[in-house]
C-alpha cells in the first residue's frame, strides 16, 4: 500500500510537472520575441498577476530555447522578476548581462547611462546605499535626467523596502 501511494504521488507530480513544461514550451516555441515581449501576452501576464518566479523562468526558458532578438532586453526584465520575487543572487546575474565597463569608458550618453542605472539598481538590491547615492550624483552631475534616474531616485528614497515595493 505503501509503495502504490507512493507510486500515486510521484506519477501524480510528473504529470503536473509535464503540463506546466509544455505549457512553457506553447509560449516559447510558437511566439517571436515582439509578441513574448507584449504586455498582453507570457511572461508579463505572469508579472501582472505577481507570479514573479514563474515570469522569470519563463524568460529564461525563452532565452535558452528561442533566439530573441533582444537578448539585453529580455535579461533585464528577467533581473527584475527576480528582484520582484526577492531572489537578489538571481536578479543579479540576469542584471550583470545587460551591460560592460566598456559602456562606461566608450559609450555614448545612453551606454553610460545604463551603466549607471544597472550599477544603481544592484546597489540598491546589495543595500549599498552609499553607492546607490554616489551614482545617482554622478549621474546629475554628468548627464541629462531621464526616466531611469527618477528609477534611481525613486528606489534611494523607499530604502529598506523590497524592490517590489520600492519599484
Amino acid at each position: 500500500m505503501k509503495f502504490f501511494l507512493t507510486f500515486l504521488f510521484v506519477f501524480s507530480s510528473l504529470i503536473s510537472l509535464s503540463q506546466k513544461y509544455n505549457d512553457l514550451n506553447h509560449y516559447t516555441l510558437f511566439y517571436n520575441q515582439d509578441t513574448f515581449d507584449s504586455d498582453t501576452c507570457c511572461w508579463r501576464q505572469l508579472s501582472n498577476n505577481k507570479k514573479y518566479i514563474e515570469a522569470a523562468n519563463l524568460i529564461v526558458l525563452y532565452l535558452k530555447t528561442e533566439k530573441p532578438v533582444n537578448r539585453h532586453s529580455l535579461n533585464w526584465h528577467c533581473g527584475q522578476m527576480f528582484a520582484m520575487a526577492h531572489s537578489d543572487k538571481l536578479a543579479k546575474k540576469y542584471f550583470k548581462r545587460t551591460y560592460s565597463i566598456f559602456y562606461k569608458w566608450f559609450g555614448d550618453t545612453d551606454a553610460k547611462t545604463w551603466y549607471y542605472y544597472v550599477k544603481g539598481t544592484i546597489a540598491f538590491i546589495d543595500n549599498d546605499k552609499k553607492k546607490l547615492e554616489s551614482i545617482i550624483h554622478t549621474w546629475k552631475n554628468k548627464y541629462p535626467p531621464d526616466n531611469n534616474l527618477e528609477t534611481l531616485i525613486r528606489l534611494n528614497k523607499n530604502w529598506g523596502i523590497s524592490y517590489e515595493q520600492a519599484y
